[in-house]
C-alpha cells in the first residue's frame, strides 16, 4: 500500500509540473508584444562634442558653436566642394573607453531642432570593431548611416533600426571586405549629427536635444520559441525521471530478491530458537561467523554509500594449543570463556564481537577510522594482558587491526590477517595496523 501511496504522490507532483507549466505558458502567450522593454536615454548635452565641416576636403563651408553647452551650432555650407557638409560629433564612450552596446534595440527616437531650408539629415551610428578599427584612425570607425526628412525631428522621430545601412563611401573608401559590410551597433563610440546629401549652400541651425533607444526583452519568435523548448525540457525531464526512478527500483528490488534468496538459503530453520543458535556460539554466548554477518554487510553497504569509516579488527590468543596440550581442553575453554567476557565488557555499544573460530574473535567496528580501531585494540590487548586466570595464569592476545579502503569485505580480512600474522611473528602480545 505504501508503495502505491508514493507512486501516486510522484505521479500528482508530475500533474502539477504539467499544469503549472501550462498556466505560466498561456500567461506568456497573452503578453504583448511591446510590454516587457528595454530602453536607453542620452541626453546630448551631457557628452562631449565637435564639429567638423569639409575645409580638410579643400571645401569653405563652415561650423560655428552657438551654445555649445545646449549643443547648438550652425552651419555656412559653400558650394565650393562636390559635397559640401557640417556635422557635429558626440562622443558617447565611457570613461574606460567602452562605448555604446545598442544590439538589442529596434527603434531609435532622435530630437532635433533644425532651421534652414535642407529636406533631411544625416545620423551616423559610429561603430568600433578589431576587425577594421585602428587606434588613431577617427575615419576607421565603421559609418552606420541613415537619412531622415527634417520635418519631424523636433517633435521626435522614430527610426527603424533595420533601416540604418553601412555608408557606401566608406566601404569602398576602406576597402572592407564583404563579411563585415553589414551594420553592427555593439560599440557605438561616435553619434554624428550631418548636413543631407542634397543641403544647399546658405545657413543652417541645429540644436540636437536627446535620442532614445527602444527593445523588447523578447520578441514574439523567440517568446514561441521559449515555450516550445520549455515543453520540451519538461516531458524530457519527466520521462527521463522516471526511467532512471524505474530502473533503480528494479535493481534495488533485484538486488533485494538475491540478498533475500542468499539469506533464505543460508538461513534455512524453522523457527525463532534455532534461528538464534545457527547467530551464536554456544561456548562463549557471542556471535559467530554467521551472526556477525548483517554487521560486516552494513558496515560495506555505509562506507560504499556514505564513505563512512569502517574497521575491524582480528584478535588471536598467543599459544593457545600450547595452553591446551598442558592444562587440558576443559581449561582452554574457561580461558576462551573468560576472554570472550573480558571483551564483551570492554567494546563500544556500537561495536559488534564474535567468535571467528577456534581461538580467534573478531571486532567489527563501524564509523571508525584506522586510528580510533588502533586504539580501541590497544585498550582490549591492555586488559586481557592485566587478568590473571586461576587455572592457567595470566594469558595474552594478538591483535591486527584494517579498515575498508576499497568497497571489498575479502580485502579488509586480507589486510587484517596479515597485520595479525605481523603481530604473532613479531612476538606476540602487540596490535599491528596494515598499512
Amino acid at each position: 500500500m505504501s508503495e502505491v501511496k508514493q507512486a501516486h504522490n510522484k505521479i500528482s507532483v508530475v500533474e502539477w509540473v504539467l499544469a503549472i507549466l501550462a498556466c505560466v505558458s498561456f500567461v506568456l502567450l497573452l503578453i504583448p508584444s511591446d510590454f516587457i522593454t528595454r530602453n536607453k536615454v542620452i541626453v546630448a548635452k551631457d557628452y562631449g562634442a565637435q564639429l567638423y565641416s569639409d575645409v580638410s576636403q579643400g571645401g569653405q563651408s563652415e561650423a560655428k558653436w552657438i551654445d555649445k553647452e545646449n549643443l547648438q551650432w550652425q552651419c555656412r555650407l559653400a558650394d565650393k566642394t562636390l559635397s559640401p557638409y557640417c556635422s557635429m560629433q558626440l562622443d558617447v564612450f565611457n570613461y574606460s573607453g567602452q562605448g555604446l552596446d545598442l544590439t538589442n534595440f529596434d527603434r531609435m527616437t532622435v530630437w532635433i531642432n533644425y532651421t534652414g531650408d535642407a529636406e533631411s539629415v544625416r545620423i551616423y551610428l559610429r561603430n568600433r570593431s578589431p576587425d577594421y578599427y585602428r587606434v588613431g584612425d577617427g575615419t576607421s570607425t565603421k559609418y552606420n548611416v541613415v537619412e531622415v526628412p527634417v520635418d519631424e525631428l523636433s517633435a521626435g522621430l522614430t527610426i527603424d533600426m533595420n533601416n540604418i545601412y553601412v555608408a557606401d563611401w566608406w566601404l569602398s573608401s576602406r576597402k572592407i571586405p564583404l563579411k563585415y559590410s553589414e551594420p553592427e551597433f555593439d560599440d557605438v563610440v561616435h553619434i554624428e549629427i550631418q548636413t543631407g546629401s542634397q543641403s544647399r549652400q546658405g545657413t543652417h541651425l541645429f540644436q540636437l536635444k536627446r535620442i532614445e533607444w527602444e527593445g523588447t526583452w523578447l520578441s514574439q519568435t523567440t517568446l514561441y520559441k521559449l515555450i516550445v523548448v520549455l515543453w520540451i525540457v519538461c516531458i524530457f525531464s519527466i520521462l527521463l525521471y522516471r526511467i532512471v526512478r524505474l530502473n533503480i527500483e528494479l535493481k534495488n528490488n533485484q538486488r533485494y530478491q538475491n540478498e533475500l534468496q542468499s539469506i533464505n538459503e543460508l538461513l534455512n530453520f524453522k523457527n525463532k530458537k534455532f534461528e538464534d543458535l545457527a547467530n551464536t556460539d554456544q561456548l562463549t554466548g557471542l556471535l559467530n561467523r554467521l551472526g556477525i554477518r548483517e554487521a560486516l554487510y552494513e558496515g560495506q553497504h555505509k562506507w560504499k554509500s556514505q564513505r563512512q569509516p569502517f574497521s575491524f579488527i582480528l584478535i588471536d590468543i598467543d599459544h593457545f594449543k600450547k595452553l591446551n596440550d598442558t592444562f587440558g581442553h576443559d581449561a582452554g575453554d574457561n580461558v576462551l570463556q573468560a576472554v570472550a567476557k573480558t571483551l564483551s565488557n570492554s567494546i563500544r555499544r556500537t561495536d559488534f564481537l564474535a567468535r571467528w573460530g577456534g581461538e580467534e574473535f573478531i571486532l567489527v567496528c563501524p564509523n571508525t577510522t584506522l586510528k580510533e580501531a588502533e586504539i580501541v585494540a590497544e585498550q582490549l590487548r591492555q586488559k586481557i594482558a592485566a587478568e590473571e586466570h586461576p587455572e592457567v595464569g595470566t594469558i595474552t592476545a594478538s591483535f591486527g587491526v584494517s579498515s575498508m579502503t576499497e568497497p571489498d569485505l575479502k580485502l579488509l580480512f586480507k589486510d587484517a590477517d596479515t597485520a595479525l600474522y605481523q603481530a604473532k611473528s613479531g612476538g606476540r602480545n602487540k596490535v599491528v595496523c596494515s598499512i
